[in-house]
């Protein structure tokens, strides 16, 4: 069931006291990268506890301002107000230099351990973080190397009970793409890498492909904040710290578009609303706070709640005030700070209750799946057209002789399935061949007899426009050893449902220019994977 909580505010006067007896409590700040924040909350607007437990339970010790929105829209001027509470300017750098004071002062200076894990700015000074710029790879190297959960891992390994209290910050590269994460904790093995870029805006079903990735990889974080959690507690330090959740900006799931997260009137409600959860020392009653707030109001709030004084001008307020309480009009700035995109709160909240109606109408809600299927991400397998055809077995529909053949890329990864394995070959991905030119069609993805997967092929616009399909098939329908894994394409024969094997041993010879040739320069894309065509093979 979902978790929305009695509504009410709590503080810097309204909190529980600090426990610590040094009175400087541990404090950690995590900022999230490309969080939708209304991807995790159900019809009616609380946390959907089923698929996001580990954020709900947080949410019942902290204060929520669900109508918290980013100021700006790329991470580069997005995650310097987070740091510093002020607006984000056309001429200063993400560097200490640009942002001579910022939290990493506020803390550094009152005699913290920093503990910092930036990812795309170089605020923290030189005297409180030695030698992390030159560390530091920069945001696309960070996303290309993909070491994203190892960095996160020793992050977290660093934060347990110290004689000197720490401040602990870290922007972290998740849920943003490539979305690969499961909620399983373990990782897509892609066999066509990244499939979100520009390339591909156009096409609804990919969109919709996309969407279900990043609601898995929402559940990764989930189970991520658990373990961060679980060590707080274990190390006794959950309950005396502050703990602080934001993130930089959402993302649009709009189809036809150039860019689904430079922010415009049309979907500023998928890219503008945030996380904002902030659990005071002390704190273990969880409050939802009505009012509006955003991420340049975090250090203020922070602050509030400890009794501190910034030290430098902040324009910000804190999430506590009679100011923030006021406001009735939310703005985030354009991609080139020229301007502002301005709307009422009212508007923002019709606008996002919207989004996530569609977004429970077309993957469920982890309450409805848990009931129906007993795993709160079912229903998400069974997004794709003639989603009901799901666990079915694929010799009980008859078969028909296919005009085209697929080819799966890397299918040689269902030979030795390892199913605890770190990466696990859920992707069923790889081309058609022999369409007419910008033909698409439903495709099923069957994982040892049984329907696992349905999708529509699609074509990607730039140097590869092969038909392509791409589906993820559950965790579950996969077994140790080897698997037999078939695409097959749905059709309609005289008047009744038909399946056609595009591959295996019920289908045409696949063209010799399919064989082992290197994909295109856009299904590299992805941030340095390489990729390879294969004729296709049932796996005994």
């Amino acid at each position: 069931m979902g978790v929305l909580l009695a509504g009410g505010t709590v503080g810097g006067a309204g909190a529980e006291p600090a426990r610590d007896p040094d009175s400087r409590p541990p404090v950690v700040l995590i900022g999230f990268d490309e969080f939708p924040i209304d991807a995790v909350r159900a019809p009616g607007g609380s946390i959907d506890a089923a698929r996001f437990p580990n954020l709900a339970r947080f949410a019942g010790d902290a204060t929520w301002w669900p109508s918290a929105t980013a100021v700006h829209d790329s991470t580069p001027k997005a995650f310097p107000p987070i740091l510093d509470g002020r607006y984000p300017r056309t001429d200063e750098r993400a560097t200490a230099a640009g942002h001579p004071a910022s939290v990493f002062t506020l803390f550094g200076g009152r005699g913290y351990e920093v503990f910092s894990g930036e990812e795309a700015t170089d605020i923290c000074p030189p005297r409180y973080c030695p030698g992390a710029a030159q560390k530091r790879l920069g945001i696309i190297a960070n996303l290309a190397e993909n070491g994203r959960e190892e960095r996160l891992e020793d992050w977290m390994r660093a934060i347990r009970r110290r004689a000197r209290p720490a401040f602990y910050f870290k922007h972290l590269l998740l849920p943003h793409g490539p979305w690969i994460y499961l909620p399983s904790g373990r990782h897509i093995d892609p066999a066509i890498g990244s499939l979100f870029s520009p390339d591909g805006f156009h096409d609804r079903g990919l969109t919709l492909h996309n969407e279900q990735r990043m609601i898995l990889q929402l559940g990764y974080v989930d189970r991520q904040l658990g373990r961060l959690i679980r060590r707080m507690k274990r190390h006794g330090i959950y309950d005396r710290s502050l703990i602080a959740l934001t993130a930089d900006h959402g993302i649009a799931f709009d189809v036809g578009v150039s860019d689904r997260r430079q922010v415009s009137a049309r979907n500023v409600d998928e890219v503008a609303p945030v996380p904002f959860f902030v659990k005071a020392p002390g704190q273990r009653r969880g409050r939802v706070n009505g009012a509006h707030v955003a991420t340049v109001d975090l250090v203020p709030t922070v602050a509030d709640v400890l009794g501190l004084a910034p030290g430098w001008e902040v324009e910000g307020v804190s999430g506590f005030s009679p100011e923030a309480r006021a406001r009735r009009r939310m703005r985030i700035a354009r991609r080139e700070l020229d301007g502002f995109i301005r709307l009422g709160l009212v508007e923002l909240e019709r606008r996002r209750r919207l989004v996530i109606a569609r977004r429970a109408r077309v993957f469920g809600t982890g309450v409805s799946s848990m009931r129906r299927y007993g795993d709160p991400f079912a229903s998400l397998y069974r997004s794709g057209p003639k989603g009901w055809l799901l666990g079915l077995r694929a010799s009980g529909l008859s078969r028909r002789r296919p005009h085209v053949v697929a080819a799966f890329a890397e299918p040689e990864r269902w030979r030795g399935v390892r199913p605890q394995a770190k990466a696990v070959p859920v992707q069923v991905a790889g081309w058609v061949f022999g369409g007419a030119p910008g033909t698409t069609r439903e495709v099923v993805a069957v994982v040892n007899g049984r329907i696992q997967a349905t999708g529509r092929t699609f074509h990607l616009r730039g140097s590869d426009t092969r038909e392509t399909f791409s589906m993820v098939v559950p965790e579950r329908s996969l077994r140790r050893g080897r698997n037999h894994v078939e695409l097959l394409e749905v059709v309609q024969s005289r008047g009744r449902l038909a399946l056609r094997a595009l591959t295996g041993s019920g289908a045409a010879p696949v063209p010799s220019e399919a064989c082992l040739r290197p994909a295109s320069t856009t299904l590299r894309r992805s941030f340095g994977w390489s990729t390879w065509a294969w004729c296709p093979i049932a796996m005994p």
